[in-house]
């Protein structure tokens, strides 16, 4: 993209094409950082988008004949830096420097130059022009003529940077012209530039390379942002093209190729994690499944002990049963504090809870046999995909509809517009798998034990719901909720059917859940992970409802 070979008169070419930007109005202001690629668009008559590329997947600079399709969102640094002091504002001067560009921008509301041959067709525009002797910037970098001189070009300068550096502005009035720009032929007409001793509003400084940077300093030369962080190295000199359009389309597409190769590369990574999830719950489904063949030697166990449990002495801790069908004997585990015939209906009752979850669990692993196809399905697609943006934005789609979250498909949690910028850092593992209600309100349920501990005390807010089913072990249930906020009833009823779902009270008809705020939930010193105490407890009688179970699992996204 870089071309050694033209020396000053490729910066005299990129000169005169800037030339065009000077007094225009900065529409937009654009950034990939992952590959290095930063875009104004101006607006001076005509759009023009400069392009830079400071590294480190693309370099060089030129006219982007569009913004790129692929870019960071509003939240980046550089895009809401640039966005905050450039955009709105007029460009006052350009400085094409041996080792850089500079765009110095002032307020759009800087004071015009009129032509006193009147608008129109004659409307005033620019040209280049060789420098007066003696022409200097008021203030280096700037571009603006001293009194009396009238407003200057910043001209191509075979001495390279410093004062002498290439500079664009307007040339100096020809006799008869007044104080306005003079039209030159073939430029075509451009917004007027503002008028001497226009406050500039902030300086940006791009140094195009493969290890480049780009600054943003305010009217005062002080540094408001320098990306990357720690800076670059910047090459001794930039070799400038020798035809700006050209380069600015090599620029552009060959930064939207490298982000593109980024986002295929996040999706298949996203749409494997997935797959990879939904394996481990299928496996897990059918592992509860495989437990209904336990239901008929529990019902055994509890008729044995109604029957012999008298034998039992009190305070055991495991007794021996005369199997009757097989001649042998039967060891089961008891509760020393309580009676062993009086254990005989927590047998039942636990065969009971296996019998209705059955259809709610055969229910949830056709669900999510029929989820593995389809990302099966995806992940196949992705493969055979172009790293094209309108090949992967339906793929992205439809990894969406299937549970894939925006962050995963980013690579990074948190990052929104730039597809790809955060690529191949793996996502922190979350102690809670989310759900969502019908209304689509999060549900976080704690993964375990420790994980309880996290979640009630790290993430929950003092606001936000606390759920837990009453009187057994289970997992903490948290509704995240607006400050001053009530739940809604509906997202309550969903919540506390995933706490009573996610507890030892699975498979019940009917179950209690606690709930209270947050704020009301302490973690006592000492305590087992996942115990806690809390005051002001409500309790919710939940009905477990197989439908709606079954549509609150099937919004499961993986912490």
């Amino acid at each position: 993209m870089e071309d050694h070979t033209g020396g000053a008169a490729q910066g005299g070419a990129l000169a005169e094409a800037l030339a065009r930007c000077v007094g225009a109005r900065i529409d937009a202001a654009h950034a990939n950082p992952a590959t290095g690629l930063v875009a104004l668009a101006v607006y001076g008559g005509t759009r023009r988008v400069l392009g830079a590329g400071i590294g480190p997947r693309v370099s060089g600079v030129g006219i982007l004949p569009r913004l790129p399709r692929l870019r960071a969102g509003a939240s980046h640094p550089l895009v809401a830096a640039m966005r905050a002091h450039l955009v709105g504002r007029r460009v006052l001067a350009i400085e094409v420097r041996s080792d850089g560009i500079v765009i110095v921008a002032g307020d759009d509301d800087a004071a015009m130059v009129e032509n006193d041959r009147g608008g129109g067709e004659g409307a005033p525009g620019l040209r280049l022009a060789a420098p007066e002797p003696g022409l200097r910037p008021a203030a280096p970098g700037l571009g603006l003529a001293e009194p009396g001189l009238g407003p200057a070009v910043m001209v191509e300068n075979d001495r390279g940077g410093g004062e002498g550096a290439p500079r664009l502005g307007l040339a100096a009035p020809e006799p008869g012209l007044g104080p306005a720009a003079v039209p030159e032929p073939g430029l075509g007409p451009v917004a007027p530039p503002p008028r001497l001793g226009a406050s500039p509003g902030a300086r940006l400084e791009l140094t195009p390379g493969r290890r480049g940077e780009a600054r943003l300093l305010d009217a005062a030369g002080h540094l408001i942002l320098r990306w990357p962080p720690q800076g670059g190295a910047p090459q001794a000199a930039v070799a400038y093209p020798a035809d700006p359009l050209a380069a600015g389309a090599a620029l552009v597409e060959a930064s939207d190729d490298a982000a593109a190769g980024q986002e295929k590369a996040a999706l298949a990574r996203a749409v494997k994690t997935r797959r990879a999830a939904l394996e481990r719950r299928a496996e897990a489904v059918r592992g509860d499944l495989g437990r209904l063949g336990s239901v008929a030697r529990l019902q055994k166990t509890g008729q044995l002990l109604l029957a012999q449990g008298a034998r039992v002495p009190r305070g055991a801790a495991k007794a021996l049963l005369d199997d009757w069908e097989t001649g042998g004997k039967i060891e089961v585990a008891l509760d020393p504090a309580r009676p062993a015939k009086a254990q005989a209906e927590a047998f039942f009752a636990k065969a009971r809870r296996y019998q209705r979850g059955e259809a709610v669990m055969r229910a949830r692993l056709a669900e999510t046999e029929r989820a593995l196809s389809a990302i099966a399905a995806l992940e196949a697609d992705v493969a055979a995909a172009e790293a094209r943006p309108e090949s992967l934005d339906p793929l992205a789609q439809r990894a969406r509809s299937l549970g894939v979250s925006r962050a995963e498909l980013a690579g990074e949690p948190g990052t929104s517009g730039a597809r790809a910028l955060g690529a191949g850092r793996p996502a922190p593992r979350r102690p809670f798998h989310a759900y969502r209600s019908a209304s689509g309100a999060a549900i976080l349920v704690g993964r375990g034990a420790e994980d309880n501990d996290a979640l009630t005390t790290k993430h929950a807010r003092p606001h936000d719901l606390w759920l837990h089913a009453k009187g057994v072990t289970g997992s903490h249930v948290v509704v995240p909720l607006a400050k001053g906020a009530s739940c809604p009833a509906d997202v309550l009823v969903d919540a506390a059917t995933l706490a009573a779902h996610f507890s030892d009270a699975r498979g019940e008809a009917v179950c209690e859940v606690s709930y209270v705020q947050r704020r009301y939930v302490r973690k006592p010193r000492g305590a087992a992970p996942g115990a806690v105490v809390y005051d002001r407890e409500k309790v919710i009688a939940v009905r477990i409802e197989d439908d709606r179970l079954s549509r609150l699992l099937a919004t499961k996204e993986e912490g």
